[in-house]
């Protein structure tokens, strides 16, 4: 048999050279559906698993393919992430281990700050004055 080793060099140099550029982030395209997530299409994702849910906002992590999506139900707000593809739900803590920052409860106590000043206390028990610099609101259930 002859072969003709030019021509089996150069099929072989082009395929590794394909194949380095396919596997190179740099060349690789990244899909407009993995950079960017909007609420619409986090609540189609969410809705099958968490039927009474609502999307309050999506944003980027700095995991790549990975957003956090920021839900309410039944009026509780909460943390949870989805993959860029809209197919696998992570339910948990996010944590920057070099940072040493817990991401998740991060924004856990963001989305659920209460603003003290817009409590109403016009019909609430005072004890000592009013219009003390500081005050204390404890909040109690009888039942």
């Amino acid at each position: 048999m002859c072969y003709n080793f030019g021509m089996l060099k150069l099929v072989v140099t082009a395929f590794i050279i394909i194949l380095m550029a396919l596997s190179c982030p740099a060349f690789a395209a990244e899909s407009p559906a993995s950079s960017v997530m909007t609420p619409a299409e986090a609540l189609s994702a969410l809705k099958e698993v968490i039927p009474e849910v609502k999307v309050i906002e999506v944003n980027a992590t700095p995991v790549q393919g990975l957003f956090e999506v920021v839900v309410e139900t039944k009026g509780q707000k909460g943390i949870v992430y989805l993959d860029s593809s809209r197919k696998y739900l992570v339910s948990g803590s996010l944590v920057d281990i070099g940072a040493k920052r817990n991401l998740t409860q991060e924004k856990s106590y963001e989305i659920n700050k209460v603003n003290v000043s817009e409590i109403p206390l016009d019909d609430a028990l005072v004890m000592g004055d009013r219009n003390a610099a500081k005050k204390v609101i404890v909040f109690s259930d009888p039942d």
